[in-house]
């Protein structure tokens, strides 16, 4: 149920209109987890950017159409933390290089979830584009991830979701790290070729990352 102070958003004609209007152009079904919802009722207008008692007025947010997502009820819940208090959940999860772990990811994750993948540590540590590595950052970079793979093992913070994304080939370290975590293991499930075939567009790290994967794909137990 809406806060008072946002209801004179909710319930204006031009937040009913917008809601109709994204209904129709971009259909019944959500935008997370893209279950059709058979009634039209059940479509949450979903502001992903959250109104605040502060920002409420602002009509370029909250009428904002590139600021509303349309969700299940389910995935509503699931965003706003309801029905699951004090749960934490964590996913390994784990496949070839190029198999598209971090795609899969970013679509599943909602707003203050976790996610932690090397590739991204490392931009964000060196100022690099992602794949470059710099070698002298490296232990820089394995200390910071041990930091927050202890912060998500100890569930520090209020988060509800954290993604541990790796290659993770050998089944024992995998299952490991999961007792470690208390996480689920979920495999992306990309075969080589198309993999390589990834890899192939990455420009100057094209090499470098067809090699990647022909090493994960030799160490790969099932």
């Amino acid at each position: 149920m809406a806060q008072d102070w946002a209801k004179k958003v909710y319930n204006s004609q031009a937040w009913i209109d917008l809601r109709k209007t994204l209904i129709a152009e971009r259909g019944s079904r959500c935008e997370h987890c893209g279950r059709v919802i058979p009634d039209t009722k059940d479509v949450i207008a979903d502001h992903i950017v959250e109104l605040t008692p502060d920002n409420v007025s602002d009509p370029m947010l909250s009428l904002n159409q590139n600021n509303v997502q349309l969700l299940c009820p389910d995935c509503h819940n699931l965003k706003h933390h309801r029905f699951s208090h004090n749960s934490q959940s964590v996913y390994i999860v784990y496949g070839s290089p190029c198999a598209g772990k971090k795609t899969y990811v970013r679509h599943a994750m909602f707003r203050g979830d976790i996610m932690l993948e090397l590739d991204v540590l490392y931009s964000a540590i060196s100022g690099c584009v992602l794949h470059d590595k710099p070698d002298n950052v490296k232990q820089v970079v394995f200390h910071a991830r041990d930091a927050i793979l202890d912060a998500i093992a100890t569930r520090l913070g209020n988060w509800t979701t954290a993604y541990v994304i790796g290659g993770y080939p050998a089944k024992g370290q995998r299952e490991s790290l999961a007792k470690r975590l208390g996480a689920k293991l979920m495999f992306i499930d990309t075969n080589k070729a198309e993999c390589l075939a990834r890899a192939d567009t990455l420009g100057p790290f094209a090499s470098q990352m067809k090699k990647y994967v022909e090493k994960w794909w030799s160490a790969f137990e099932p």
